[in-house]
């Protein structure tokens, strides 16, 4: 009912357009949200991929003779 009273208070281009504001908002949060744990995702892949190469390079040395 209050949303009827807005839409009548307003008039009808203010009220859609509130609307959709109201929709980008909402959907722009999600998508943040979804974008900050793809990224922290990334991060420990990246890190845990660093460790394993590190660890390889210095298997590697150690099988080659080599000081690292």
């Amino acid at each position: 009912m209050e949303i009827l009273q807005l839409a009548g208070s307003l008039g009808v281009g203010a009220f859609l357009g509130l609307i959709i504001f109201l929709m980008y908002r909402s959907d722009r949060k999600s998508s943040e949200s979804r974008l900050t744990k793809l990224l922290q995702e990334d991060q420990k892949s990246r890190e845990e991929n660093t460790k394993a190469l590190s660890e390889l390079t210095s298997l590697l040395n150690r099988m080659n003779g080599r000081i690292a």
